[in-house]
């Protein structure tokens, strides 16, 4: 009887001591989890990997700030020149003490986008990378069971991550841009932004169109073109707007047939019709033997 009695209570005790192995198995949220089914794995094996895919973007971010704040200086630095230009007093500076202090912010200035430069091509490499990664692992874990509200928040995740580092390099690419073109004289300039139009880069051909209107090289010819660019992009009331301005610098250019019909043809997409007759009875009564009044009479 008593060993009977002792098998009934060292029974429990064995079987509750055991219990606890079996209370924690499945628990993706542990620490160290265990018991788990492939599938269940495979979820905690795609957490850890964006666990260290964070990290790696955290870092680029960094990087990111980091070149802004150079950008930041450069900016001050062309600030400077400006405002000490601005303020030169020709009294108590010699030309020397001016031409000294300009050459030296200039050489600051040139190091600080080299700088840059040199940043930027490094981050870009480093952002390559961090892209192939984040895609391989998307496909890895689009194909083993991710949850489809883990897997959608990745998405929009992965999306702007690419959208900033796009317009970062883009905001890069567009200062380098820019500096070089303020570089270049008038009539590289404009020889330059006549190929872009003829291979219908327009957007390489208005920037440079808009650089010799600003530095007033062939005001008239450089506004006709800015209209001509707005006209094939469609941009009528853009195109009409340049076209004025061309027309009241210079009323006889070679030019001014075209400029006349493409005129009187915005006005018409605009359905601004009677507006758009006024040019076309100015293009025949001035320029009866141009191909444009010719046109108009087919």
């Amino acid at each position: 009887m008593n060993k009977i009695l002792a098998f009934l209570i060292l029974v429990p005790i064995v079987l509750f001591s055991a219990e606890p192995s079996v209370y924690g198995a499945g628990n993706l949220n542990s620490a160290n989890p265990y018991g788990l089914s492939p599938s269940e794995k495979k979820i905690v094996q795609n957490s850890n990997d964006l666990k260290k895919l964070q990290k790696k973007i955290n870092s680029i971010n960094l990087k990111y700030n980091d070149l802004q704040e150079k950008f930041d200086g450069v900016r001050s630095v062309v600030e400077s020149i400006s405002n000490k230009i601005g303020k030169i007093d020709k009294n108590k500076f010699s030309q020397k003490e001016i031409n000294t202090n300009l050459s030296n912010q200039i050489e600051q200035l040139k190091k600080s986008i080299n700088d840059s430069l040199e940043l930027q091509n490094t981050n870009q490499d480093k952002v390559k990378n961090v892209l192939s990664e984040l895609s391989s692992l998307i496909d890895s874990i689009n194909t083993n069971y991710l949850p489809k509200e883990k897997f959608e928040a990745l998405q929009k995740k992965q999306a702007d991550f690419q959208a900033k580092v796009e317009n970062m390099f883009k905001k890069l690419n567009s200062e380098k841009r820019k500096n070089s073109i303020s570089s270049k004289n008038g009539s590289t300039l404009i020889k330059e932004a006549y190929k872009y139009f003829k291979n219908k880069s327009y957007g390489e051909s208005q920037i440079r169109f808009a650089r010799l209107v600003k530095i007033k090289y062939k005001p008239a010819t450089s506004n006709y073109m800015l209209g001509e660019i707005s006209y094939r992009q469609k941009k009528y009331k853009n195109a009409i707007s340049y076209y004025k301005k061309s027309i009241a610098l210079y009323d006889r250019a070679s030019f001014t047939p075209t400029l006349l019909y493409h005129t009187g043809i915005s006005l018409s997409k605009l359905k601004k019709n009677s507006e758009a007759r006024k040019f076309f009875t100015a293009l025949k009564t001035n320029y009866p033997n141009s191909k444009e009044a010719k046109a108009l009479k087919k």
